[in-house]
């Protein structure tokens, strides 16, 4: 017995615990829903870090496997030095007209003041892992700067190449790669954010690029240096007051070149802003998307007001680089791809598309994010399965479809506040997106040959979930309206047609006798069968198995009741007409049955008998029938009066 009792004690204790976290779980349920979307977004990111922190590893490692440069310089021809001493500007000219000659999309590069063209030569670029070829790419090393182009494979005219990208020389690492097995005569470029490996087609060919690339590299610093160190200067000769007559002479001595370099790198000075090209690679490096943009934000103003001349030119190109970085990064967040979780919300992408709209990236940014917001539609849609009642699914599917729509619509009034053309992108996107979600529908509700009640609950449901949208700003039930009419509209003829095939059919067997159901059981189910459509017949019942209706009567009013119920459940003014005809011509292929046997004189003694059914079916059917359309505030046709009015007419003849 004590056992008994303790068991009995653990019993009651398990239940109440068990209610109890249930009761938690209801309380808490939207928490639990917030904090599993905040947790998928959390995986993403966390994939994200493992995956920078794998290729910084395997960087590390080929770094300490490969020897580095040499810092020997190649040695330039000296017939080559001498032509280019003779006339410097006019083959400065002639590069840069090559480049703007040869390579598409290459017009803001040739735009920097004192930029030239250094050395130049086809490459092929290899897979990091593979060491497999990738694509044949031409490299054109610039005084300031290394640009890769890839070859086009459609060329017309003189265009050869399209520009891919172009590096800053201070921003990069060459890192010479030993030739072992297939690959030979390869090097590595080390450039934020990137690294690729690079092949030449000879070891000679290797040498030089790697040589040239040092040496240009030197140059650059050494050119950077004087620059700030005339800055200097012309900032200590402002300082000291005016100068002397015996200055001035001085000073025109000097290199005019120089005094105008230094006078345009002085405007640059400020240490915040020589600083700002690596604190903006180390924002886009940490995913600091918010820092970097307040960044650029910055500069843009303290340039703003900034004369164009070529210091500041060259600045805005090394600034325009890094904001290219940094929107491909942003752009990259939006963008659905394998690895990335899809269970995350809209909430997830707000941080990227406010960061690209500040950029002025609004129209990408809007673009991607609609595209991300589709493709979590369709995932979320595709984990349904199609199981049970078809009305089921569907309820799933709206609710499914219709919530992401609607948090979709209030994220994207949050982050695109003001943008209204946006909006217009937004719309076009809504009806794209119920045109899916309509084939969809189509598909499980009208090409499975459901019921006509089926097909009424079905877009019931979808019916008001449209109106719950509508009632938020977003109106969307006009067009599913529209898309399904036609369906609708044939539903309704088939499920006539099939009504009044069976009235005929049961109207030939009709031998007006009462409904014998053998058992009081039998008859008591029968009954609360016919109430769960809303007729009430136990005043009909009499000697415990027997109801005073024809079988034929019941079933042609239990049909009645549930094509009134399917028909009001779709009822619009446009569809109004077709309803009331449904329902006049079914009730009166009934009424030309009552009309036949009551002429028939096979059943000249069942007239009262007859009587009673029709009365049933004019009088006590087409009251429940009117209160259904008053229910849902529906103006009761007067073509149903008519039919109604059939009974006094029925008993006319009889009488």
């Amino acid at each position: 017995m004590p056992l008994l009792e303790m068991k009995q004690k653990v019993q009651i204790l398990s239940d109440k615990t068990a209610q109890e976290l249930k009761k938690n779980v209801y309380k808490n349920y939207s928490q639990f829903i917030e904090t599993a979307r905040e947790i998928s977004i959390l995986e993403g990111e966390m994939y994200q870090v493992s995956r920078m922190l794998t290729e910084q590893k395997a960087l590390m490692t080929s770094m300490l496997e490969m020897s580095l440069v040499s810092d020997k310089a190649v040695a330039v021809d000296e017939p080559q030095k001498e032509a280019e001493a003779v006339n410097p500007e006019e083959e400065t000219r002639r590069n840069l007209a090559f480049l703007l000659e040869k390579v598409e999309g290459v017009s803001s590069v040739t735009e920097v003041p004192g930029r030239q063209l250094v050395h130049n030569g086809d490459l092929a670029e290899l897979d990091m892992e593979s060491f497999n070829q990738v694509q044949k790419v031409h490299m054109f090393l610039l005084n300031d700067s290394l640009m890769i182009a890839s070859w086009l494979t459609n060329r017309r005219g003189p265009v050869r190449y399209r520009f891919q990208g172009l590096y800053e020389l201070d921003n990069l690492a060459i890192v010479n790669i030993r030739d072992a097995g297939a690959v030979k005569n390869s090097f590595k470029v080390l450039m934020f954010p990137d690294s690729k490996i690079y092949a030449a087609d000879s070891a000679k060919s290797k040498r030089q690029w790697l040589d040239i690339l040092e040496e240009t590299k030197k140059k650059k610093l050494a050119r950077d240096k004087q620059k700030k160190e005339a800055a200097l200067r012309l900032a200590e000769q402002q300082n000291t007051g005016p100068t002397t007559p015996k200055k001035e002479e001085a000073s025109k001595l000097d290199d005019v070149d120089t005094a105008k370099d230094a006078m345009e790198t002085a405007l640059l000075g400020v240490d915040w802003l020589q600083e700002l090209p690596e604190n903006l690679d180390m924002c886009i490096a940490q995913r600091d998307f918010e820092g970097a943009v307040d960044l650029v934000e910055k500069v843009n103003s303290h340039l703003k007001d900034c004369q164009k001349t070529p210091a500041v030119k060259e600045f805005r190109a090394r600034i325009d680089h890094r904001v290219k970085q940094l929107t491909e990064g942003l752009l990259s967040e939006l963008q659905v791809t394998a690895e990335r979780s899809l269970r995350g919300g809209p909430r997830a992408a707000r941080r990227a598309v406010a960061q690209l709209i500040r950029l002025g990236k609004s129209a990408q940014a809007c673009s991607l994010f609609l595209k991300m917001r589709s493709t979590i539609i369709k995932y979320n849609i595709r984990q349904l399965k199609f199981e049970g009642a078809t009305s089921l699914y569907v309820r799933c599917l709206c609710g499914v479809f219709f919530s992401s729509l609607s948090e979709t619509g209030r994220e994207f009034h949050k982050a695109f506040p003001q943008l209204l053309g946006c909006f217009s992108a937004f719309i076009v996107w809504t009806k794209t997106e119920m045109e899916n979600f309509i084939t969809i529908f189509k598909r499980h509700v009208f090409d499975s040959k459901s019921s006509l009640a089926t097909i009424s609950e079905c877009v019931s449901i979808a019916t008001n979930h449209c109106a719950e949208l509508a009632n938020g700003g977003l109106d969307v039930g006009f067009y599913l309206d529209n898309m399904i009419s036609e369906e609708l509209e044939k539903a309704i003829l088939e499920s006539r047609h099939q009504i009044i095939e069976s009235i005929k059919f049961r109207a030939g067997e009709d031998q007006w006798r009462p409904l014998n159901l053998g058992t009081e059981t039998e008859c008591s189910r029968y009954v609360d069968d016919m109430a769960s459509v809303g007729l009430d017949i136990r005043d009909s019942v009499y000697n415990g198995c027997f109801i005073s209706l024809t079988l034929n009567t019941t079933q042609f009013c239990k049909t009645c009741m549930v094509l009134a119920q399917s028909l009001l459940l779709i009822h619009k003014s446009e569809r109004e007409a077709l309803v009331t005809e449904t329902l006049v011509l079914v009730f009166t292929e009934q009424v030309r049955h009552l009309d036949v046997s009551l002429a028939s004189e096979k059943f000249k003694n069942d007239k009262k008998f007859i009587l009673k059914n029709s009365q049933y079916i004019l009088e006590v059917l087409m009251s429940k029938i009117e209160h259904m359309y008053k229910t849902q505030s529906i103006l009761f046709p007067p073509q149903l009066v008519a039919v109604n009015a059939e009974y006094r007419r029925l008993k006319s003849l009889v009488s």
